[in-house]
């Protein structure tokens, strides 16, 4: 036996590898073709074309294009690994549709399509469609929407729709000062530092949507430099204080050490605990309660619950209230513990339970998703909440019992601006929160949970006349007359009544506003004096007359014994635009005034008004104001606003302190202006359109304002 193992080994030779050229007789082509036949490997096969992104197994230093960036929440990435086959579908649309004719088709949204967009096919999704022709598509692999005509599109074969887009969310970082929501000065900067980048991705929880990410980009010195730090170091975003779970799988295949090995190896290092990871979101559907059961056209007493920051009034009529009540206690019946938080993917959630700050259990509508907070409608109250996520619950309770409160809009107003703005908000709640009020039902919407036009009447008025008169709204044009559909409030029968007028005070008079006073159009030169200055160039002008000085003496001496007799005077309870009032003026008499408008509602009302017979403004509150008595009414306006020609403002002024409301002018200007106003002054109407205009004249007979050019603080018109 060993003899036959010694021979088998010494037979065993190497084999002979020495290769010899061929002689030079032979032809040499035949023989080295089929060589270089044998040697070449065989064509590759073709990969087959894969129209979606899968995320592939490293999640480690991955590297992407971003395509698109919205807010750091919300960012578009491509997978340099997949430029590949990118290439081959926009190939493959290229060849399928470059020659093709447009055809006769009803595009409609959420139809994938190929479109030529600036003469490259590409997949899209239609957003929608324009009267015109024009669609709106979203570019499957780039993220963003571009307006194409329909003849630029072509409907898209099944095996090819599909995205090379990945939806991530930036890890590691919240909004700055405390916020929900990334602010806009956030979102320009990470998109203008990121849009079109190359950067190196770490996906931290694959199975979360948007992907969680941490992103690493370039800097200038060639490192790379992480895009959440970069935002935290500007102060546009704060580390977020939860420990995210980073989900890994090794890159690099360990070599397999055999088991007895494994097990009899001393552990040098003491054991490290394996990360833990938290489940994925669990993925939970309802749907809406049911929607209110409309009470019928015409009158009903309802009481407001609630209203909405876009105006949308939600009332409950009183059967509604009753079964509030007891559906109140329903609910806490079918929950009488706290369920076991868990982590829900919301996207589905429509319907829900809320624990309310009163620890009591109520119905709501999940409206948008804010970080560790949920925007929640209460379904039967109407009211809108941002609560923690650990007191939202998605299971819907007590489906037999409809909608309680009715979504109502005020019917026959447009509001200014097309919107109700937020202080006309404000007087809604503070005129309906928690009333209980007749509202007239007009119309019932199609859609059952749509608006329901209404007219309320809040103290014996309709509330549509109450913001127009506050002129938060206007009348719709649409209806020919105001009065055919202002409701009038309910009032029961009188004729029974023994009424009387006894006791009863007159109806106060209604004044309209004040003369203007004249100035003297006949001759050329006329005294006058400057009553009040708002600008060096516009003042409050009185005329010097011997009838206006009568006239002015005896609106004193009336409103002297009117000042003597204030208290018996009423308050001012009306405030219409011009009204004309008596205000109380620095000195604590009162004067003759008019109302501007409104300066303050909260917290509390005060008012802009103007002193007619001085031009003065002052901004006082309701206390100060008081009836004008009509023996005040007749008497002319004291003072009358002109413009002074022959000047205007420098082109340039080296006095650095300016009139706040006219920074054309300087304060020194001011001053000096003043000071050329003592004293006799005579007046020349120079113009009457578009406003009164006067050259005025000292004592000497100069312009008053040359001096102030001389002195450069103005220059000659």
């Amino acid at each position: 036996f060993s003899c036959f193992i010694r021979s088998q080994i010494k037979d065993a030779q190497p084999m002979e590898t020495t290769v010899w050229d061929p002689p030079f007789e032979e032809e040499p082509s035949v023989c080295c073709s089929d060589l270089l036949l044998l040697l070449l490997p065989p064509p590759p096969v073709a990969e087959k074309l894969k129209p979606n992104l899968i995320l592939p197994t490293c999640v480690k230093d991955i590297e992407v294009r971003v395509t698109l960036v919205t807010s750091p929440g919300n960012i578009y990435v491509q997978l340099l690994q997949f430029d590949d086959q990118l290439k081959r579908i926009h190939d493959t649309l290229k060849s399928l549709f470059s020659k093709s004719e447009p055809q006769e088709m009803l595009w409609e949204a959420e139809m994938f399509c190929a479109a030529n967009n600036t003469g490259v096919w590409e997949r899209g999704k239609v957003c929608s469609v324009s009267t015109n022709g024009v669609a709106e598509v979203l570019r499957c692999d780039f993220g963003n929407k571009v307006k194409v005509h329909v003849n630029n599109l072509r409907p898209l074969s099944p095996d090819l729709i599909g995205s090379f887009l990945l939806e991530c969310n930036l890890s590691g970082v919240r909004p700055a000062g405390g916020r929900s929501a990334w602010t806009a000065t956030a979102c320009d900067f990470i998109s203008h530092y990121l849009t079109g980048a190359m950067a190196v991705m770490n996906i931290k929880d694959p199975s979360a949507r948007p992907v969680l990410v941490s992103l690493f980009c370039s800097n200038r010195a060639g490192q790379n430099v992480s895009f959440a730090d970069f935002l935290i170091s500007e102060g546009l975003a704060l580390k977020e204080r939860k420990s995210e779970t980073v989900f890994s799988e090794q890159c690099v295949l360990s070599e397999k050490i055999p088991e007895p090995q494994r097990m009899h190896k001393p552990s040098q290092t003491p054991p490290t605990p394996s990360p833990r990871i938290n489940p994925p979101p669990e993925r939970v559907q309802t749907h809406s309660y049911p929607p209110p059961e409309l009470p019928p056209c015409g009158h009903t007493l309802m009481n407001i619950s609630a209203i909405s920051e876009q105006g949308v009034i939600y009332a409950m009529t009183y059967q509604a209230v009753c079964e509030f009540d007891r559906l109140r206690e329903r609910l806490q019946q079918h929950i009488k513990t706290l369920p076991r938080p868990k982590n829900y993917n919301w996207k589905g959630v429509l319907g829900c339970a809320v624990m309310g700050t009163d620890m009591f259990w109520y119905r709501g509508q999940v409206q948008e998703v804010i970080g560790g907070h949920v925007k929640v409608q209460y379904v039967d109250q109407g009211l809108v909440e941002s609560i923690p996520v650990c007191h939202v619950y998605p299971m819907v309770l007590c489906e037999d019992v409809p909608q309680l409160c009715v979504p109502c809009q005020i019917n026959g107003v447009i509001p200014i601006g097309k919107g109700w703005q937020w202080d006309a908000v404000v007087l809604m709640k503070e005129l309906l929160l928690g009333r209980s009020v007749y509202v007239h039902i007009i119309e019932h919407p199609e859609d059952p949970r749509g608006c329901v036009k209404v007219e309320i009447t809040v103290d014996g008025m309709a509330l549509s006349k109450i913001m127009v008169h506050h002129q938060y709204a206007s009348f719709d044009p649409a209806i020919i007359s105001q009065e055919d559909y202002v409701v009038k409030p309910l009032v029961p029968d009188l004729d029974d009544w023994d009424l009387n007028t006894e006791g009863l005070e007159e109806p106060q008079p209604v004044f309209g506003i004040y003369k203007e006073l004249q100035i003297p159009k006949g001759r050329a030169h006329f005294p006058a004096k400057v009553k009040h200055i708002r600008t060096p160039n516009e003042v409050f002008l009185c005329v010097l007359d011997k009838c206006e000085q009568e006239q002015e003496e005896s609106l004193e001496e009336a409103l002297e014994g009117v000042n003597e007799n204030i208290e018996n005077l009423s308050l001012l309870t009306d405030f219409p635009i011009e009204c004309p009032c008596l205000a109380e003026y620095s000195d604590g008499k009162y004067y003759r005034a008019k109302l501007l408008g409104f300066s303050q509602l909260t917290p509390s009302v005060k008012l802009l008004v103007r002193h007619v017979d001085f031009g003065s403004d002052d901004i006082l509150p309701t206390q100060k104001l008081r009836q004008l008595p009509a023996s005040l009414h007749h008497f002319p306006c004291a003072a009358v606003y002109v413009k002074l020609a022959g000047f205007r403002p420098t082109d340039v002024c080296l006095e650095s302190e300016r009139i706040p409301y006219r920074p054309e002018w300087s304060m020194r200007a001011m001053m000096e202006m003043i000071n050329l106003l003592n004293g006799e002054l005579t007046a020349v109407l120079t113009a009457t359109e578009p406003q009164l205009t006067v050259l005025l004249y000292n004592a000497e007979g100069t312009l008053v304002h040359r001096p102030l050019v001389e002195k450069g603080l103005a220059n000659y018109a």
